[in-house]
């Protein structure tokens, strides 16, 4: 830790170490999910051409699939609590700007700056709660961690809905919240753990420390943002109303949210690799029946279902690498995990669109099972590797 090591905390300061970390990820949740959408409406009230509008909305990904691989080393040179506020700074600061400076060139520079911003909190956070909780409740202390970052997400768009997209206000909030979430890193200071400065492998050598996580960041990453964006298409293609629509992609949020406890309860119990296949195929399993699902309570639950297991593969993803990875390596691991995590989501609606595009309208749901059996089945044939988990390296420190 700053300046012991997380074995010398006490259960008590474990806890509150992990709060600080959770209740920042509210704020940083936030900000993501006000940044995509107000950038996205506000181009197109500019009559952005489409193409534009979707360069700038993808500045953010590209920025954090460019910058994470050097962002472990950062994070150890700058410090836990420097580096995260210094992510947090350059995001606040990126909404201050963009009223200031009103054209799809700038936003384009600052949403780039924005994301790279994202991606310390991001990654340092989900380090720091790993290196930090012990085995017995890792999985409930991420799923705890998941709820408050989705929970962000979903809140973003809610926020918009109230204020509007003119003017200061929406870009305050945005800030506001991303400045907010710096104060409990603050506070929790002497509790944060340390990131190593020079880990003992890069981001292609992290992939192989945890294959599976790696091959459920993909997976995860298609089915979350394949269902955010053409889940509302698919309801409205099986004869769905613009209200159902919308309140089926809620849904698939809120299961998100809400289930993630049970995901995590579950990985306390058994290994997050178990759970993994497991989720995926009762994902299938649940998928399968929406295009037979003709009431529209069974269609709700479903996707209620399949939100929180969708959601899951983030949570169990992050376990799974904390149950296998030295706390030497858990920062460029997790810096890996991202970066898949980020393919399967720019991967999984242009795949889902082109099956819908071959299918219609079922060809969304095919590319969704598709992507659970691939993944459930790589996941069971990758090879097995000796785990060095942090609880046992803790255990050497102290």
């Amino acid at each position: 830790m700053s300046p012991a090591t997380a074995s010398s905390l006490t259960p008590r300061q474990r806890t509150l170490s992990i709060v600080a970390v959770i209740a920042s990820t509210v704020g940083v949740g936030v900000s993501y999910g006000i940044g995509y959408p107000i950038t996205a409406l506000t181009l197109e009230q500019w009559g952005a051409p489409s193409w534009l509008n979707g360069l700038v909305g993808s500045a953010p990904a590209l920025a954090i699939l460019i910058c994470l691989p050097f962002f472990p080393k950062l994070a150890g040179r700058l410090g836990t609590i420097p580096a995260m506020a210094l992510g947090c700074c350059l995001v606040g600061a990126g909404f201050l700007l963009m009223p200031l400076f009103p054209s799809p060139e700038a936003w384009l520079v600052l949403r780039f700056i924005m994301g790279a911003g994202l991606a310390l909190p991001w990654l340092v956070g989900e380090t720091w709660i790993n290196t930090v909780a012990s085995d017995q409740t890792r999985g409930r202390m991420l799923a705890l961690y998941a709820m408050a970052l989705f929970s962000g997400f979903a809140v973003g768009p809610f926020i918009l809905d109230q204020v509007g997209i003119d003017g200061w206000v929406p870009f305050l909030i945005g800030a506001g919240g991303i400045f907010l979430a710096v104060v409990p890193l603050v506070l929790a200071a002497a509790l944060a753990p340390r990131m190593p400065e020079h880990p003992e492998t890069g981001v292609l050598g992290a992939i192989l420390l945890a294959p599976v996580a790696m091959i459920a960041g993909v997976v995860g990453g298609v089915l979350e943002f394949g269902h955010f964006v053409m889940l509302p298409v698919y309801a409205l293609q099986t004869g769905a109303g613009e209200t159902e629509a919308l309140r089926l992609l809620t849904i698939f949020i809120v299961g998100g949210i809400v289930l993630q406890l049970v995901v995590g309860w579950l990985a306390d119990r058994a290994s997050a690799r178990t759970v993994l296949i497991g989720s995926a195929l009762l994902f299938v399993l649940v998928a399968a029946s929406l295009p037979i699902a003709s009431d529209p309570w069974l269609r709700t639950v479903a996707v209620f279902v399949m939100g929180g297991l969708g959601v899951g593969f983030y949570t169990l993803s992050l376990t799974h690498i904390g149950q296998r990875v030295r706390v030497h390596d858990l920062a460029v691991a997790n810096a890996a995990f991202l970066i898949t995590y980020q393919v399967g989501a720019m991967v999984g609606p242009t795949v889902s669109g082109v099956a819908m595009g071959i299918w219609q309208p079922h060809g969304f749901v095919a590319a969704m099972i598709a992507a659970a059996l691939i993944g459930a089945l790589a996941m069971a044939l990758v090879r097995r590797k000796p785990a060095s988990t942090a609880a046992s390296v803790q255990a050497g420190e102290g």
